[in-house]
């Protein structure tokens, strides 16, 4: 269904105002009225779309994480982890860092606005549900589920702590050399050590 050009306009510019406005000062002081003020719209407007600036955050937190969710069904498909990690994991990695980078500004807006370990974990929940489903799917098998459990949930983490840093400290490090990083700690480190490299 196409959307509506004038919702599509006014969102973007509720988005403009909110984000130039923590450039300014921290989520706490921002008021509605100055988001609205600035985005040339009137409350009523504004409270269409969001009950109050928690909600503005929460769609944030949302559309980050479906971006995410769909650059991995969508990349990785392979039958096999041996085929996933020859032509599907750097790829995807590079997928999931360009995304993460052309939404920086509303990555900081949320960790800026929300505990940061609380996002962290409310993205690896949703990460971690990704790879036990692929896990399930290729039929990986570790020493025990609790193997597996921790496995997934050590990856999850781990990834999430290196994208919210790599973020903070402004995307300096080219994405290439960024995904070499993340491929090899996660395939010649965790993989080769659980042998899951020879499956």
């Amino acid at each position: 269904m196409k959307r509506d050009l004038r919702i599509v306009k006014t969102l973007s510019a509720i988005d403009t105002a909110f984000l130039e406005l923590l450039q300014e000062k921290s989520f706490d002081k921002i008021t509605i009225k100055e988001i609205c003020e600035r985005a040339l719209i009137n409350r009523a407007t504004f409270y269409s779309h969001y009950s109050d600036k928690f909600q503005l955050i929460e769609s944030y937190q949302e559309s980050l994480v479906k971006g995410i969710r769909e650059i991995l069904y969508s990349n990785v498909k392979g039958s096999s982890l041996k085929e996933i990690m020859d032509k599907e994991v750097k790829e995807t990695i590079q997928n999931m860092l360009t995304f993460m980078k052309d939404n920086k500004d509303k990555v900081l807006a949320v960790l800026e606005s929300v505990d940061s370990a609380a996002f962290a974990e409310y993205f690896s929940n949703h990460m971690f549900a990704f790879y036990k489903d692929k896990s399930e799917q290729l039929g990986i098998e570790l020493e025990s589920e609790i193997d597996k459990e921790y496995t997934i949930t050590y990856i999850t983490h781990a990834h999430m702590g290196i994208f919210l840093k790599w973020i903070r400290e402004g995307c300096i490090v080219p994405i290439h050399i960024m995904s070499n990083y993340i491929e090899t700690f996660t395939i010649h480190g965790v993989f080769k050590a659980l042998h899951l490299d020879e499956k």
